[in-house]
C-alpha cells in the first residue's frame, strides 16, 4: 500500500471519527430536532434567510447572551477573542504546516471564549439552583416550628447558602411594607425558578391557613429530587467528556504523527485541495459536536 493509499484511508478515518463525535448525541437531541422541524414548518409563510446568515445571527445571539450573563466587559472579551484567534492560528501552523488550514483554526478559534464562558455559567448556574434548594429547605422546615416566615428568615439568615432574595424580602417586610404576601411575591421576581415559584405560592396560602406551610416542604422535597436527577446526569456526561476529549486527542495526533514519520503523505494531507476539504470539514464537526454537547449537558432547571 502506497503512501497515497494510506493517506485516504487515514482521512477516512478521520472523518469518520469526527461524524461518531457529531451523532453520538444524536439520541439526546431527538426531540430538539423535532421541536426544531415544527418551528420551520411554522415560519415557512416568511421569507427563509440564508443559512449562513441564520448561523451568524444565533451566534451573535449567543455571544451577547453569554456577555451579559457573565457581566464580562466587552472590551476584555474582545481581548480574549484576538489572543484565542492568535494562538489557533499559530497552532494551526505547527499541526498542519497549511497557511489555509491555519486561518480555519484561527477563526473557529474565535468560539473558543464563547464555549469557556457557557460551561462556566452553566456549573455556576447549577450550583446556585442547589444554594437556593438548600435555603429553601431550611427555612421551610424553620416555618413548620416559627409559623411566621419573617421571624423565619430573621433566625436563619445568617446560614443560608443564597441568601440574597431573603436578606431583601426582609428588609422590605421589616421596612417598607409588612404585609408578608406582597413582600414573598416581591422575591418571587427576584428568582427565576418554577420550583421557587411554586414555593411562593404555597407560603402565601399559608398565611391564611397554617396547615398549607407543609405543602412548602413537598415542594423542595420535588425540587431536590430533579437535583438527584441532575448529579446523576452530571455523572454520567462526565464519563461522557473524558471520552470526547481523549477521543479529539487522537484525532488531532493524527497530522502530528504524519507529520513526523510520514512526511509525503503529510504534505498531500495539507496541501492538495481534497486533503484540506476533509480536514476543514473534521474542524467544523468538532465545534459543532462541542456545542450539541453544552446544550445536552445544560441543568434540567434552566
Amino acid at each position: 500500500m502506497n503512501e497515497v493509499n494510506i493517506l485516504y484511508v487515514a482521512m477516512f478515518g478521520l472523518m469518520g471519527m469526527a461524524v461518531f463525535l457529531f451523532l453520538g448525541f444524536g439520541t439526546a437531541l431527538k426531540q430538539s430536532a423535532q421541536d426544531a422541524t415544527v418551528r420551520r414548518k411554522k415560519q415557512r409563510s416568511f421569507k427563509p434567510q440564508g443559512k449562513l446568515n441564520k448561523l451568524y445571527q444565533s451566534l451573535r445571539q449567543r455571544q451577547h447572551a453569554v456577555i451579559e450573563q457573565s457581566s464580562l466587559p466587552g472590551s476584555l472579551y474582545l481581548a480574549l477573542t484576538i489572543c484565542c484567534a492568535i494562538g489557533g492560528f499559530f497552532t494551526g501552523r505547527v499541526v498542519f504546516s497549511s497557511l489555509f488550514l491555519s486561518v480555519i483554526v484561527g477563526i473557529l478559534a474565535l468560539l473558543i471564549p464563547m464555549i469557556v464562558l457557557s460551561f462556566r455559567q452553566s456549573k455556576s448556574k447549577s450550583k446556585r439552583i442547589n444554594h437556593l434548594a438548600s435555603s429553601m429547605m431550611i427555612l421551610s422546615n424553620s416555618y413548620l416550628v416559627t409559623e411566621d416566615f419573617i421571624t423565619t428568615v430573621k433566625d436563619n439568615l445568617a446560614v443560608l447558602e443564597y441568601p440574597e432574595p431573603f436578606r431583601d424580602f426582609l428588609t422590605y417586610a421589616t421596612m417598607m411594607d409588612s404585609d408578608v404576601r406582597s413582600a414573598l411575591r416581591r422575591m418571587e421576581n427576584k428568582v427565576s425558578n418554577p420550583y421557587f415559584s411554586q414555593w411562593i405560592d404555597a407560603l402565601v396560602l399559608a398565611q391564611d391557613d397554617r396547615s398549607l406551610r407543609y405543602v412548602a416542604v413537598s415542594v423542595v422535597d420535588s425540587m431536590h429530587d430533579v437535583l438527584q436527577a441532575q448529579e446523576e446526569s452530571d455523572a454520567a456526561m462526565y464519563a461522557v467528556w473524558r471520552e470526547y476529549l481523549i477521543t479529539l486527542a487522537l484525532i488531532f495526533s493524527v497530522p502530528l504523527v504524519f507529520k513526523l514519520l510520514m512526511r509525503d503523505a503529510y504534505v498531500t494531507m495539507t496541501t492538495s485541495l481534497v486533503g484540506q476539504g476533509l480536514m476543514v470539514l473534521l474542524l467544523l464537526a468538532v465545534v459543532i459536536s462541542v456545542f450539541k454537547a453544552i446544550k445536552i449537558n445544560r441543568p434540567l432547571m434552566m
